[in-house]
């Protein structure tokens, strides 16, 4: 399941880098890999071997370690003395906590949303719940996980709160597996469709209050969806 996208490779030992350079190919690295694990390449407690690491990503393995050392201090690496880097394991009972949590945020910037989104910005979440709607009707998966995502992406996004936005990139990466349990569930797809476009409506409206109470509804299904797995999802059909 591991298969990183590469970047440009290092031009070799004997290059001259400045620290600007070195800075920005930590960056483009960090960056790649989070999206990696957080998007589910890697799965919950897969080791991070640094030499295909390496080669994939373009990079040594000072600058390997530089980001892995990041990585961790976000939380979506654990660093073992002898053995390097695994990506770390959930609890369900951790799933639960942390939508909690997100039920809050999500509720947040969803009316901040309804305050401040710009027309196109609108526009754009119109389309995406047109094309949720036809990924559904299509039965294709991936297109509607990743509609899905950029949907709550673009509500972050139109809220204007930086802060809020980093809070809830932090708590992700935890609901990865099970959000893709989550969707498996009969009739949760076509739910959450109807969830989102109920926020939507209430975006566009400017109906700020309305927009906090269903964006925190959804994820209260979510959660509700989640309940319904007991102590051990794993022996449920891995989906979103």
């Amino acid at each position: 399941m591991t298969s990183p996208v590469s970047s440009a490779q290092d031009t070799g030992p004997s290059a001259r880098r400045s620290p600007s350079r070195d800075t920005a190919k930590i960056e483009t690295a960090y960056r790649q890999l989070k999206h990696d694990i957080t998007t589910g390449v890697y799965s919950p407690n897969e080791r991070l071997v640094e030499a295909p690491l390496t080669r994939a990503l373009g990079i040594s393995r000072n600058t390997l370690r530089a980001v892995l050392a990041r990585l961790e201090s976000d939380g979506l690496v654990v660093l073992e003395p002898n053995r390097g880097g695994r990506v770390p394991s959930f609890s369900i009972e951790d799933a639960r906590d942390i939508l909690r949590v997100r039920e809050v945020l999500e509720g947040l910037v969803a009316g901040l949303a309804a305050e401040r989104a710009t027309p196109e910005q609108r526009e754009r979440l119109r389309e995406v719940i047109e094309g949720t709607e036809q990924a559904l009707k299509e039965d294709d998966l991936m297109r509607y996980t990743s509609l899905n995502r950029e949907f709550h992406s673009l509500i972050t996004a139109a809220a204007g709160s930086p802060q809020t936005a980093t809070m809830l990139d932090s708590l992700l990466f935890p609901l990865v597996k099970f959000q893709f349990q989550a969707v498996m569930v009969p009739g949760r797809k076509a739910d959450s469709l109807e969830e989102h476009r109920a926020v939507l409506h209430a975006v566009e409206a400017g109906d700020t209050a309305e927009a906090e109470r269903v964006a925190r509804t959804h994820i209260r299904q979510v959660r509700a969806t989640l309940d319904r797995f007991g102590p051990d999802p794993d022996h449920h059909t891995p989906g979103r």
